[in-house]
């Protein structure tokens, strides 16, 4: 193995580790534990979009694990095509590379108007008018069912992948 593929592939398991483990965490146990306190749940929920680096992080790790996954691909080439071990990798990739769309295109549109909204309540000074928590929760159950779909698929990509060597 040549020093491209290691550093390749150490970029592609630990962001995907952080990504997979991140979204299993997240419908498992955060999700639910936000629910289940109501109100202040949300303020942590609106603490972690808007003071930290979570979007970000999550952002960027889901990017270089389909970009270092992309370019290993490629560097395998044909042979891909051509093996139980390429094709049980196929099957991860492409869910992947699904749960990177919903990331960016699904869920990303809803972090940015929930953040939004967090923003608009927080220089009122008040509590949300009701249509700003109407608004969130109808954010809230969107974000959830793609979060869940999320954690399912990229389930399958793991599956792909851990299993490719025994194809």
């Amino acid at each position: 193995m040549n020093a491209t593929m290691l550093i390749l592939r150490i970029i592609h398991i630990f962001t995907g580790v952080f990504w997979a483990g991140f979204a299993f965490f997240n419908v498992s146990f955060l999700q639910p534990a936000v629910r289940a306190v109501g109100a202040e749940g949300q303020k942590t929920m609106q603490h972690l979009v808007q003071k930290t680096r979570f979007l970000r992080t999550i952002y960027i790790t889901a990017t270089l694990t389909v970009i270092s996954g992309l370019i290993m691909y490629w560097i395998w080439g044909k042979a891909m095509f051509s093996s139980g071990f390429g094709h049980s990798i196929t099957f991860g990739a492409i869910f992947g590379i699904i749960v990177w769309l919903i990331l960016l295109f699904g869920m990303r549109p809803i972090f940015n108007r929930m953040k939004a909204i967090g923003q608009q309540i927080e220089a009122q000074g008040t509590p949300p008018t009701p249509e700003q928590a109407t608004e969130m929760q109808g954010l809230a159950a969107r974000l959830s069912k793609f979060s869940r779909l999320a954690a399912s698929l990229l389930g399958l990509a793991v599956l792909g992948m851990a299993a490719a060597k025994y194809f």
